[in-house]
């Protein structure tokens, strides 16, 4: 039986309990603070080299600047990281004392034996996941609690404003950094990581991702086109952690109960929906929006798309998703899949496959896509990454099963379709139509996929076939050349097209490229980063390893407030690579070492270049060590590189680096609007 994670009811404390009781709650600071702010809590995660990355989070605190420390968040979360590496969640919006914050401590818990539930790191070996051995780093013993303490830039430090007021309410965004959080030895049988967290916090994000803001409905305002949800984030059925107002747009598509609508139509449809039991998920844009009577930013979360409902979720059948790696007849086989237990708030990463069986009266409809009309059961090939509802069963072999026929009141049997990215390199391009040369789709090699009946002759992965009616490629884009299409496999049995997208891009273009509005018509690229609201986008992720048995001090070529480049040949060098989504490029293989560059991007109320240095060693408390550091922050890379200087020394020397941003082959320049250097 797959590993289960229970996630047990914490009710949230709001730092106005907090301050209120403070001895009850674990805060500290004087009990005569009278003035509060609301603080919106996200949190996303930076890719790393696993399949699924399961830990609880269990709270945040914050220093202000007079030392007084309060609670942010207080409600812990199971959550498996690789699941908001391309959006954010919204994790809270509770009210927090007033004053300006210079530091936050993130706990995140990895044992497996505490009540908040269990830690389930997997990675991909030989095509499948595996559940790895989970360690600390410096130890070698089995991972343990972290309080990891990360000051904001000092620069762009929170100031939270005395008013309750949505308007004036503050957003910070917490950025767990899987790729600089430990590293991966697949040398033996079962592989082993060993962990040792690294986040960074702020509270002008350094991306552009959607928000995911999940809970259920409270009301609706068809006047002023706004509904308002209980945060429930995650997986979590038990606790509301604060409440926020959601903004529809004409172009926002809505999906609730199997049936899709465009802009008003789905509000209203969703207005008389069951408040306190309709469970929705919007997908949600940030508007900042300056409030003159306190001469404060805070914003608006614009949607872009809802699933709500049984389309989301109800009480009588349970979710799973994952990616179909081939069907039989009615029987999908899923890879990768996670299992969602909702009425009992459990939820399972399923490192064997799992199957779901499908009916007549399975549910079909695409997230964030009008376009796609008349779906049914047939609708679903072999290649579609796919979310579905039904009554889950475990076989006599332990293999996850759900009915999603539905075929009674009680099995409400749906499949959402959702975009699927395939990888490869370009055979033919002409109107309408190209042919490429599959890799992977959706980040698995294209060899665990059977194709079998998705057409009358099975397709072939190096002769893959794909419409493009409304898209085309960039234009320079060659013959052999690596692409990435981004839409939904041709229904089952109808190919030749294997494929139809709603996006394509090159090497150059996916690194700045743009989301798609309503499933076809991709929004303008980034400039100089991912577009707004991207879900298509795929940055650059410059990935270095240092050797734990020889250290270095060195690991610069060259560096200044201008920009660095690594030195390739430093013995002390495990690893460096460029991955662009699964492309990866050896840095050694290249002309010489890249230029590492700072993003030329102003900030603004949407943007920040984030760039973090520290030891995380001493950045972070556990049951047997105190935090002596922090870790930092900066806007500015001029002071990134001094404190990375100023901190390299012989006990902390170069362990990881990690950095976003856009990778030009042609000048070989890295471009980076972030950088974690663990030392």
């Amino acid at each position: 039986m797959p590993a289960r994670l229970r996630k047990y009811a914490h009710r949230a404390v709001s730092a106005l309990l907090c301050v209120a009781a403070i001895a009850a709650a674990g805060c500290h600071g004087p009990p005569n603070i009278s003035y509060y702010g609301i603080a919106w809590v996200t949190m996303t995660a930076e890719p790393g080299n696993y399949t699924a990355y399961i830990v609880t989070v269990d709270s945040v605190t914050l220093t202000r600047n007079d030392g007084v420390v309060v609670t942010a968040v207080a409600t812990p979360e199971i959550i498996d990281f690789t699941q908001i590496q391309n959006i954010a969640e919204m994790w809270s919006s509770e009210a927090v004392p007033t004053g300006t914050y210079v530091s936050a401590s993130i706990t995140l818990d990895y044992t497996s034996t505490s009540a908040g539930g269990s830690s389930v790191i997997a990675v991909m070996k030989n095509g499948a996941p595996v559940s790895a051995t989970v360690l600390d780093y410096t130890t070698h013993a089995a991972a343990t609690t972290y309080t990891v303490t990360v000051d904001f830039d000092a620069a762009e430090q929170p100031n939270i404003t005395n008013t309750y007021a949505s308007t004036s309410a503050l957003l910070m965004n917490i950025d767990m950094d899987l790729g600089a959080s430990g590293v991966v030895d697949m040398s033996t049988a079962t592989p082993t990581v060993y962990v040792r967290p690294f986040l960074s916090i702020g509270h002008l994000p350094a991306n552009n991702r959607l928000i995911r803001v999940r809970g259920p409905l409270i009301n609706s305002s068809t006047d002023v086109q706004t509904y308002t949800v209980d945060i429930r984030p995650f997986y979590d059925e038990a606790n509301n952690i604060g409440m926020v107002t959601l903004f529809s747009q004409p172009s926002t598509v809505y999906t609730l109960n199997g049936v899709s609508y465009l802009g008003s139509a789905g509000l209203d449809a969703l207005s008389v929906l069951s408040a306190g039991t309709t469970m929705t998920a919007g997908f949600t844009t940030f508007q900042p929006d300056y409030n003159p009577l306190n001469q404060a930013y805070a914003g608006r979360f614009n949607l872009q798309y809802v699933v709500a409902g049984s389309t989301l979720e109800d009480f009588y059948t349970e979710g799973l998703s994952g990616d179909v790696i081939s069907r039989t007849g009615n029987t999908l086989l899923l890879r990768g899949s996670t299992l969602f237990v909702n009425p009992a708030d459990t939820f399972s990463y399923n490192v064997a496959d799992a199957q779901v069986l499908l009916g007549p009266g399975t549910l079909v409809t695409a997230d964030d896509n009008t376009k796609l009309t008349k779906l049914d059961s047939s609708s679903i090939a072999v290649g579609q990454h796919i979310t579905a509802r039904g009554i889950y069963t475990l076989s006599s072999t332990n293999v996850v099963m759900l009915d999603a026929t539905g075929t009674s009141n009680t099995n409400t049997g749906s499949v959402r379709l959702q975009p699927s990215e395939v990888w490869g390199s370009l055979v033919s391009n002409a109107a309408g139509s190209l042919v490429m040369d599959a890799s992977t789709i959706n980040n698995w090699p294209v060899s665990v996929f059977d194709f079998a009946g998705n057409g009358a002759t099975t397709p072939v992965a190096s002769a893959f076939s794909v419409s493009t009616a409304e898209v085309a490629l960039p234009a320079g884009t060659a013959v052999g050349d690596p692409i990435w299409v981004n839409g939904y496999t041709s229904p089952f049995g109808t190919a030749p097209p294997d494929f139809e997208a709603f996006a394509l891009n090159n090497e150059t273009s996916v690194q700045v490229a743009g989301g798609p509005i309503d499933g076809g018509i991709p929004t303008a690229a980034g400039d100089g980063g991912c577009g707004i609201g991207s879900q298509v986008c795929d940055p650059a992720v410059l990935q270095v390893v240092w050797s734990t048995t020889s250290a270095t001090t060195q690991p610069f070529e060259t560096a200044s407030a201008s920009g660095f480049a690594l030195n390739l040949a430093n013995a002390s060098l495990a690893s460096a690579v460029i991955q662009i989504g699964p492309e990866s490029i050896e840095m050694k293989s290249l002309p010489s070492s890249p230029l590492i560059v700072p993003t030329a991007l102003p900030i603004t109320q949407l943007f920040s270049p984030r760039y973090c240095w520290g030891v995380p060693a001493t950045a972070t408390t556990t049951s047997t060590v105190t935090s002596s550091t922090a870790l930092k922050a900066a806007s500015s890379f001029a002071t990134f590189i001094d404190g990375v200087n100023s901190t390299l020394s012989s006990s902390s020397p170069a362990a990881q680096l990690s950095a976003r941003g856009i990778y030009d082959r042609a000048t070989n320049t890295f471009t980076a609007t972030s950088i974690d250097f663990v030392l």
